[in-house]
């Protein structure tokens, strides 16, 4: 995988303008999927100190999971964390079809925007 670096600049440079509200709410959800992948990565985290304190690792996607999960279920699975989350926020707005279908697509484009940059969906978390 490429440099953590690298991939931030190259998603801000993907940062649509400001007076498209269409392209703004894309960016926001795609902020959001972001960073719950990296709440799930990060509750996988050993030998972590935080403020002098050791870390113990939660590993929510182990728990959910199961042993041997891939990058592509940990993605699917920040994906449907972050809808469900506005599901239960809004679920007169947002109801369970259309929340599914959302999580449908929008882990269709993570894989093909992240397979074809280079990410190895399909293998195994380590």
């Amino acid at each position: 995988m490429a440099n953590v670096d690298d991939r931030l600049s190259r998603l801000e440079n993907n940062r649509p303008p400001e007076e498209d509200p269409e392209a703004a709410l894309k960016w926001a959800v795609s902020r959001d999927i972001l960073n719950e992948y990296a709440r799930l990565k990060a509750s996988r985290a050993k030998n972590s100190w935080r403020g002098g304190v050791p870390i113990v690792p939660e590993d929510i996607p182990g728990k959910i999971l199961g042993e041997g999960y891939t990058h592509g279920q940990m993605m699917e699975l920040a994906v449907r964390r972050v809808f469900e989350r506005e599901h239960e926020i809004e679920p007169d707005i947002l109801d369970r079809e259309t929340t599914e279908g959302l999580i449908e697509q929008w882990t269709a484009s993570m894989r093909q925007y992240l397979t074809s940059s280079g990410y190895a969906w399909d293998e195994v978390e380590a």
